[in-house]
């Protein structure tokens, strides 16, 4: 099968600037592009050149950097070239999002394609329509611009989680268009179940320091698990810029003898290491979608405790693996934390529960996954 990846966004741009890009080899997109080549499939990955690091690299794939226009929208990368690109020679063209000028020339390539058309696909991952000025624009988008304009030749929506699917449906897409749900995966070439590691007695929470983290409720989940007689660790791995304010808490809760800020950044494997050594994950974020940390540990086999604000707490719920606590409720996730840690059996189970979803995250169990809705979908319509 020949495939088109439009995923023109390797890196999250911060308050409109693109962060300063070296390389795109551990870019999701990119590691699922080597598994689906690893699959015998022929892949073009389009990315904006607003993401091209500063020097050539060799990443195993084909990736088309494409020239990209009104730059100061680095989160709608204007690529009118994307059209002609696309114009025949593709079966398959995957669209990263709905909501982007992608999906638009996706389109026109396919109603002005010479031969057979190729068929798209939109794998979404947002819940919520974008933002401030973005606002409006989305829901214009859903409602007026795809539902009664593109629709129509769209042959499926992927969501990456149950979430983004309920968010499709209820801007206007009908449930019978959607597929089954696919989340992105991660590299388990790196992230997986490493049975060398002797497990330590610390709870893990990757997390950067800041308020949408939900790091307060971390560290007063902590204070009331110590206090319950759970004599354990919280090491929380990432930095950021109210560490000093969680520093100053940490200190009030008397809990400087219990937590660690692992501030410097680490490498993949050291990451393995801080998972498959865990306890569990503890996440508290107040707002994030299909989280990567949520995954990774998984694919560790490590359980997660993991806020309902975050989109991927939908499927820890209905899969396994793990416990869901309401947002922000500090002493809920440390209920759950305490009702595990009592009870090794439980935790035991939790974690042979974890090993089994994570095996769905493995970046070839995505590709594998990917390609089984496209054939499904070609044998439909045949």
């Amino acid at each position: 099968m020949r495939l088109a990846i439009v995923n023109l966004i390797t890196r999250t741009p911060t308050r409109r600037k693109v962060p300063p890009i070296t390389s795109n080899s551990d870019a999701m997109i990119v590691k699922l592009c080597r598994e689906l080549r690893a699959l015998d499939h022929e892949v073009d990955l389009y990315v904006s050149d607003l993401y091209e690091p500063s020097a050539a690299e060799d990443l195993g794939v084909n990736v088309i950097y494409l020239p990209t226009f009104m730059r100061g929208l680095p989160e709608l990368p204007f690529t009118p070239g994307l059209m002609q690109r696309l114009r025949g020679g593709y079966e398959v063209v995957l669209l990263s999002e709905a909501f982007q000028w992608s999906t638009v020339f996706a389109v026109l390539a396919r109603v002005l394609s010479v031969g057979v058309a190729p068929r798209l696909y939109i794998w979404q991952e947002l819940s919520v329509h974008q933002r401030t000025f973005r606002e409006l624009p989305s829901r214009i988008f859903y409602r007026l611009v795809l539902k009664h304009g593109l629709d129509r030749f769209i042959a499926g929506y992927i969501p990456r989680g149950e979430r983004a699917g309920r968010f499709l449906v209820d801007n206007g897409v009908k449930r019978s268009r959607l597929l089954a749900s696919v989340p992105h995966g991660v590299d388990h070439h790196v992230l997986f179940p490493d049975d060398r590691v002797v497990r330590g007695n610390y709870l893990f929470a990757p997390a950067r320091l800041v308020d949408e983290k939900g790091v307060d409720v971390l560290l007063q989940a902590l204070r009331k698990i110590l206090d319950a007689g759970c004599n354990c660790r919280l090491v929380v791995q990432g930095d950021g810029p109210e560490a000093d304010r969680f520093l100053l808490l940490a200190v009030e809760l008397h809990l400087q003898n219990h937590v660690e800020f692992a501030r410097a950044r680490v490498s993949h494997e050291r990451m393995r290491e801080l998972f498959s050594g865990a306890l569990m994950t503890l996440v508290a974020s107040r707002r994030d979608f299909m989280l990567f940390s949520v995954m990774e540990s998984l694919a560790c086999g490590t359980p997660v405790v993991v806020s309902d604000a975050v989109d991927i707490s939908d499927e820890v719920a209905s899969q396994g693996g793990g416990r869901v606590f309401r947002c922000n409720e500090a002493d809920e996730l440390a209920a759950n934390v305490i009702e595990v840690l009592s009870a090794p059996d439980r935790l035991d189970q939790l974690r042979r529960d974890a090993r089994a979803v994570g095996v769905g995250y493995r970046n070839d169990s995505v590709a594998r996954a990917l390609i089984s809705r496209f054939e499904s979908t070609c044998l439909q319509s045949s």
